[in-house]
């Protein structure tokens, strides 16, 4: 893809020769740093050795298989822990917001101290 874009637009085209053993030492010394500022002090650079080969290793069948089963109750879950839609429509608004005027008049003609119940009504 580079060969085709260096013709076509050479400022675009990436000619990173790749990481040098110095590079991916220091990147691995500076991964085993970040785990250990959060708070996994177990973690050593032969730990985060081992996981960045292990990327290396390609997949067996049965590896791909278990993967993909996986995949598919995460996803399963996923879809049976949604929760609804919550928001207010109009109408819903409309109840709630008469039920206070309704309790508020309410409180207004039964309470004997008619200072107090308008104070309410107005801070409410």
């Amino acid at each position: 893809m580079n060969l085709a874009w260096n013709k076509v637009w050479p400022e675009c085209v990436h000619d990173f020769p790749g990481f040098t053993e110095d590079d991916i030492g220091a990147i691995r010394n500076d991964i085993v740093n970040l785990c250990h500022r959060a708070g996994f002090d177990e973690i050593e650079d032969d730990d985060v050795h081992d996981l960045l080969e292990s990327h290396a290793e390609p997949l067996s069948n049965d590896e791909l298989i278990e993967l993909d089963k996986a995949s598919q109750e995460a996803e399963k879950e996923g879809d049976e822990e949604e929760e609804p839609v919550r928001g207010l429509d109009m109408k819903t608004l409309r109840e709630c917001l008469g039920g206070i005027e309704k309790a508020l008049e309410t409180l207004k003609e039964r309470d004997a101290n008619p200072a107090r119940s308008s104070k309410v009504a107005h801070d409410v």
